[in-house]
């Protein structure tokens, strides 16, 4: 809901002053701005600001970012807590309404002899119910990341992105695939608009559907139609129809699938077709369409299988 989290992990005891110690970082964060925020993750996941600016979007499940770091909230995690810490935490909550400021869970490894497995309890010890209101200042130091003003420029992308014609004729061709889906296969989950953003040599949007089930994702796993343009030039529109995925053993079954699909090009975390047309008309969007429709048909089974069994080991 757009509140920055601050966790501070101990591996053994959390020590007297933990609690103390997640203050302080939250504090030099509180003041920190969607530009920084967006230039921090940016520079964590190796990404452009453009891709860290839709992942924070995606995450929020909003249109805009004006909700991100509109609080802090604390985690402590650790295997024991020093009782000044949870004295602390309890002191701490009680003075402030609704949810609670800090958590506390507690951390307690196993190990399992016969198969030498190691495991990881996480039990809440200190919940307090409500909502977050810390208005505590003890300091304003900000983090320096750099501000380009990408959070004003991304979201003036959105809004000239959410309903334009691309965001239309690729939500109009995931209708098309879906219509004749069995509902077992059928993806619950979809972009809202066509993302994406001008740069480099073409126009790059994306439209993205998957399920609300693992290991499906919006980010990390889920199929999508890839549309490029250069500009106003008279090169054909060209589609991907795209499954990304990231897993050793589901990427040599998924690999060993034939759909018969035109020129099916195989890449180490993806499957792509392509599809290229001098206008996006319905007959451009009954192709894609339909490599959509068989890649769903062909590949969620699989995954579903191998998520199947993924957890049935683990069970």
């Amino acid at each position: 809901d757009g509140k920055l989290v601050v966790i501070e992990l101990k591996r053994d005891d959390t020590g007297a002053d933990a609690y103390w110690q997640a203050i302080k970082y939250a504090s030099y964060l509180r003041r920190a701005s969607r530009d920084e925020i967006i230039g921090m993750l940016a520079h964590h996941a190796e990404v452009s600001e453009s891709e860290a600016g839709e992942r924070l979007l995606a995450h929020l499940d909003a249109d805009d970012l004006d909700s991100l770091n509109n609080d802090q909230r604390i985690v402590l995690a650790s295997h024991r807590f020093a009782p000044e810490v949870t004295s602390a935490a309890l002191w701490l909550n009680e003075k402030v309404p609704g949810e609670s400021l800090i958590t506390c869970v507690k951390l307690t490894p196993y190990r399992d002899e016969k198969t030498d497995s190691l495991y990881l309890q996480a039990n809440t010890i200190i919940p307090v119910p409500g909502e977050d209101d810390y208005a505590v200042q003890i300091g304003h130091r900000q983090v320096q990341v750099g501000v380009s003003g990408f959070a004003e420029s991304l979201q003036r992308t959105y809004d000239r992105n959410k309903n334009d014609r691309v965001t239309r004729f690729l939500k109009a061709t995931a209708d098309r695939a879906m219509e004749s889906l069995a509902v077992a296969v059928r993806p619950d989950k979809r972009s809202r608009w066509a993302g994406g953003w001008a740069g480099g040599a073409y126009d790059h949007r994306y439209y993205r559907v998957w399920y609300s089930r693992g290991p499906w994702n919006n980010w990390n796993m889920s199929y999508r139609m890839n549309l490029y343009k250069e500009g106003d030039k008279p090169d054909p529109w060209r589609v991907e129809v795209v499954l990304g995925y990231y897993a050793g053993d589901l990427r040599d079954r998924i690999a060993a699938v034939e759909i018969g699909e035109g020129q099916v090009k195989q890449q180490e975390t993806s499957i792509t077709v392509t599809h290229t047309s001098q206008v996006l008309d319905d007959a451009f969007a009954d192709t894609i369409a339909s490599s959509l429709k068989r890649f769903i048909e062909a590949y969620t089974p699989v995954v579903d299988k191998y998520e199947d069994e993924r957890n049935q080991e683990e069970a």
